[in-house]
């Protein structure tokens, strides 16, 4: 019988002190930002720059050779409590690519923030995001990932709202983070679930302890040693589709899924370059990691649940992205569109595609976010005499190519990428989920092909809305000029300089398939063979067909079907973009005076499909309501009954005082009287006068011998 003991056993490593270095640094460099004051950016950059190589080292070291680390937390009733980090492949390249897009982002942000006065807190909250994202990388204990998902909820919190004089930047902070609130209480659900079952949060010991456990009679039983004693753990078997359906909804709030996607557009509120490092690099994918890690201990009805949601995300958040008029929010409901993709992915057994997709679009969206920051960067700066306009309208944009050509590339190059075309690594990262998803559709049939629907229709809306963007930004005429006057603006708007055009450059380079491989056939691409899905280990009754178990000739069969489509669905998109919106249009001529779209449709996707209507009128109202309600309760019955009680106290304290005063105290006060007055009378007979004591004593003999006689 497995030994519990022995599964959380210290384990030490000659690497211990260089992961500690790697937590450690970015905290490191949000803690200086404060005594550095406007040096902040450079020292910030540096230490994030540090750790980057250190993460490189690693990466190096241990690639062929995962390192287990372990010790003891603290003990609780007998209970022990461990930490433990795991590099593993995944931790590997997971730390390679957060420090990578934060160093990047430090740079951009020299420039993006050299005029705010606050950019020394801004860098530390930079370092404290970074840390806490390395801490859900690095730690393999449910419990520790649990204490940095929330650090990284902090983080969060505190960057949306950075400009938190903004009343809009302030909403916008607190909707993600009671939002996020919501997500993690399924999360910390399906902690005690698993903690109950196994009596530890250590993964490895989840795994192997998973790995034993059976179903009898719709039970679901373990049996280990603890302390030599041998203990028997059962839950019903429902309980275990309930750990991993609960474990999801963290990932449904941190990755922006529904129906708690509503954050994220909200969250551009904050500075772009926080947009880049959070919202499209590395915090709302800590959901689709966190999936990664417990990817083997989901039965089938929670990977059907996975499945479901990811791709009616993906759909919703295409839809709205088609008629919005802030770039950031086309941007942010692209991520939304694209984590769908990465949960559906997961959702499917699609272990290696997911992880794929979660790095490709770590470096084109990354990039997208970068040169959306330049254009709002540069256009911010033509605000002069008091004319204000919102630099992240598309409706003041138009023909930025010829005056930005350096951010142009570098948006077009990321745009590609979104859109999945051959020759860019989203192509080979989506495909994949694509291919991978068609295989999972047939082999379950029914219903299940209504996620396959959704998934490829989202390839023709990413198209249409990610060209739309294009045309409106950077084709036409500057539209800008014409609200504000030609004579004042035409010559002014140019191209960033090298700390925000070099790191957009950057990702937009990586966002070519050439550094994953340049080939159609994502099985080709060296990080997927270098990241492969593992075999789950929930009991055989409840576990899902693995994709592994089905014919590679299946896949074969489908692979050019599945190109074909996708490559067709994403030029149709872009036609289609060009015949609504082309260069002298009506439609893009009539674009700045739009509004907002008409049309059902077209409501829908501008407001999101209502969901924020959705909340704050009904559930929202629902919620006040049911709080007005208690509210009314607690004051007029518990109040009234409290202040009743309080009322028959005070009555019952008047009639206790007049009671003491009257019979308590004038029965002491009678007694006291008497005793005086005897006092007195005895007083008078010790007189000491003679004569009157034998009178006295003669009274008494007489009365005595009288009652004696008588």
């Amino acid at each position: 019988m497995i030994e519990l003991d022995h599964l959380i056993a210290p384990e030490q490593s000659e690497y211990t002190l260089w992961v500690v270095a790697l937590l450690t640094l970015p905290l490191l460099s949000g803690l200086i930002s404060a005594f550095l004051k406007q040096q902040a950016p450079y020292g910030s950059s540096f230490l994030i720059g540090l750790n980057l190589v250190v993460a490189g080292f690693l990466a190096l070291s241990l690639w062929d050779e995962p390192v287990s680390i372990r010790g003891s937390w603290f003990s609780l009733a007998g209970n022990d409590f461990t930490y433990s980090f795991f590099l593993d492949r995944l931790a590997l390249a997971m730390s390679v690519i957060v420090n990578f897009v934060a160093l990047l982002v430090h740079l951009f942000s020299i420039e993006y923030m050299r005029e705010d006065p606050s950019k020394p807190r801004y860098f530390a909250y930079l370092g404290l995001f970074t840390f806490s994202m390395m801490g859900i990388v690095l730690f393999h204990n449910l419990l520790f990932m649990f204490i940095f998902w929330e650090l990284v909820g902090l983080s969060s919190f505190l960057l949306i709202g950075f400009w938190f004089e903004k009343k809009s930047a302030s909403l916008a902070a607190n909707k993600a983070f009671i939002l996020n609130r919501i997500g993690d209480l399924g999360f910390i659900t399906g902690l005690m679930i698993l903690y109950t079952q196994f009596q530890t949060l250590d993964l490895d010991a989840v795994k192997s302890l998973m790995a034993i456990s059976e179903i009898e009679d719709g039970n679901w039983v373990v049996a280990f040693k603890k302390a030599g004693q041998e203990v028997m753990a059962s839950l019903d078997g429902r309980w275990l589709s309930a750990a991993g359906i609960a474990l999801f909804c963290g990932a449904v709030g941190k990755s922006a899924q529904f129906p708690l996607q509503v954050w994220l557009p909200d969250a551009m509120e904050g500075p772009t370059p926080v947009s880049a490092l959070i919202h499209a690099a590395t915090m709302v994918a800590a959901g689709v990691f966190m999936l990664a890690r417990i990817f083997v201990l989901l039965d089938a009805q929670a990977l059907e649940v996975v499945a479901i949601v990811g791709a009616v995300t993906a759909f919703m958040a295409a839809i709205a992205a088609l008629s919005q008029f802030d770039i950031k929010k086309v941007l942010a409901y692209s991520t939304i569109s694209q984590l769908g993709y990465m949960v559906l992915a997961m959702g499917v057994g699609a272990f290696s595609a997911g992880i794929f997709h979660l790095i490709t679009h770590a470096f084109f969206k990354a990039g997208l976010f970068l040169s959306a920051g330049i254009i709002i960067h540069q256009l911010h700066h033509l605000e002069k005499g008091g004319q204000k306009f919102d630099p992240q309208d598309m409706r003041v944009m138009g023909g930025l190519r010829r005056k930005m050509p350096v951010t142009f590339f570098a948006f077009l190059l990321c745009s590609l990428a979104l859109v999945g075309l051959p020759g860019f690594s989203g192509f080979l990262s989506k495909d994949a989920i694509l291919l991978d998803l068609a295989v999972w559709a047939d082999e379950k049939g029914g219903g299940f092909y209504i996620p396959e629907v959704l998934a490829f229709m989202t390839v023709v809306f990413t198209a249409f809305y990610t060209f739309r963007m294009i045309l409106l930004v950077f084709f036409g005429e500057f539209r800008l000029a014409g609200i504000l006057g030609r004579n004042q603006l035409e010559n002014e708007l140019h191209e960033g300089n090298g700390w925000l055009t070099v790191p957009a450059v950057i990702f937009a380079l990586l966002s070519l398939s050439i550094p994953f491989g340049f080939t159609l056939n994502p099985e080709d691409s060296w990080l997927m063979q270098a990241l492969p899905t593992p075999m789950y280990v929930v009991p055989v009754a409840y576990a899902a067909q693995s994709l592994l178990d089905i014919p590679h000739e299946t896949f074969e069969v489908l692979h050019g079907l599945v190109n074909a489509v996708s490559i067709g669905l994403a030029l149709a998109g872009l036609v289609l973009a060009y015949w609504v919106y082309r260069p002298g249009g009506k439609l893009q001529k009539s674009f700045i005076e739009k509004r907002e779209p008409v049309g059902v449709f077209g409501q829908v996707s501008f407001y999101h499909w209502y969901l924020n209507a959705l909340y704050e009128k009904i559930i929202l109202k629902g919620i006040l309501a049911k709080a007005r309600g208690v509210a009314w309760f607690d004051r007029w019955i518990v109040d009234e009954a409290v202040n009743l009680l309080a009322r028959l106290q005070v009555v019952i304290a008047y009639l206790t005082r007049w009671f003491d005063r009257v019979f308590v105290d004038g029965l002491v006060n009678l007694t006291a009287h008497s005793i005086g007055k005897v006092g007195q009378l005895t007083r008078s007979i010790q007189s000491g006068n003679i004569q009157a004591q034998i009178l006295v004593t003669f009274i008494f003999l007489l009365t005595l011998i009288l009652l004696l006689v008588l």
